[in-house]
């Protein structure tokens, strides 16, 4: 008895017309995933928050300038405690190859090269927050990295236009978390559109934080905004300061960390880094600007 094999379905063939129907679906879904695909990828990313804000954009792009030009090989500035800042825009950091890559003439390499050296990075100062709300989606990962390969770490609030000095204050408070042993907390003031907080306002905010831990704070502003905004009035004596000049002069005398350069390259970093020196030695950051 012969057993019966199951019967093959019949192929279904589409008419023209439902073919034609059949290619326009594609072809919109193609155009739909196109146009949809970016402003889900930018969405992600502005979650992350690793999308600069209106605040940041000159900086940004002052960094994607560097990097579509190849940036130069910075050399790494004399001084006997050199560090970096950083923040979202280093990406993730490889903590066990952080270090300065320097040959003879002190010129910097991301990497190691026949005839450089490895020199310790001394200090990471990370920022945390800005604003009121927004909350560097690498900072705890920084901080941590720092905390286990022995570096001296602190963080940096970005101030806004945007909303109130104690409301900014209470974001950096609460998810700086920094500790004794860290720099002291540091405010960054830049202008935003040729324009800058009041006065008050980024004093309240040190007021409120150097309350908070026992400490003057430290202002990070460029030597131009710091001469016309700050250097001008009395509020700001008793807090020391961090002065951003390029180009291989040091600011006036009135600081106490020079942010010498914005191009410099660093082992376990991709990009660019900004590069900062300490007047003095680390017995006197330890001493005077760490939180007790």
């Amino acid at each position: 008895m012969k057993s019966s094999s199951p019967q093959k379905p019949k192929r279904r063939h589409l008419t023209p017309k439902q073919r034609k129907l059949l290619r326009r679906r594609i072809a919109i879904t193609i155009v739909v995933v196109v146009l949809l695909l970016p402003v889900i990828v930018a969405a992600v990313l502005w979650w992350r928050g690793l999308l600069p804000t209106r605040e940041e954009l000159p900086r940004y792009k002052e960094r994607i300038l560097i990097m579509l030009q190849g940036w130069k090989h910075t050399r790494l500035p004399h001084g006997d405690v050199i560090g970096i800042d950083i923040s979202h825009y280093q990406g993730n950091i490889d903590y066990e190859e952080l270090c300065f890559h320097i040959d003879n003439t002190r010129r910097l390499y991301s990497s190691e090269k026949k005839d450089t050296q490895r020199r310790p990075v001394d200090f990471v100062i990370a920022k945390a927050t800005q604003g009121n709300r927004m909350q560097d989606a690498y900072y705890n990962r920084n901080k941590q990295g720092c905390r286990e390969h022995s570096i001296l770490f602190g963080a940096y609030h970005f101030y806004s236009l945007l909303s109130s000095a104690t409301s900014q204050a209470d974001n950096f408070i609460h998810f700086a978390q920094l500790q004794k042993g860290d720099i002291v907390p540091v405010l960054d003031i830049e202008p935003v559109d040729e324009r800058l907080p009041e006065q008050d306002s980024v004093l309240k905010w040190l007021q409120i934080v150097g309350k908070y831990y026992g400490v003057k704070p430290m202002v990070y502003t460029n030597e131009k905004t710091y001469k016309q905004y700050f250097l001008k009035t009395n509020l700001f004596k008793q807090y020391p300061f961090w002065i951003a000049r390029y180009g291989g002069r040091e600011p006036s005398k009135h600081h106490v960390m020079w942010q010498c350069a914005e191009s410099g390259r660093v082992g376990g970093i991709t990009g660019p880094v900004d590069l900062d020196v300490f007047r003095g030695t680390m017995a006197d950051l330890k001493h005077l600007y760490v939180i007790k």
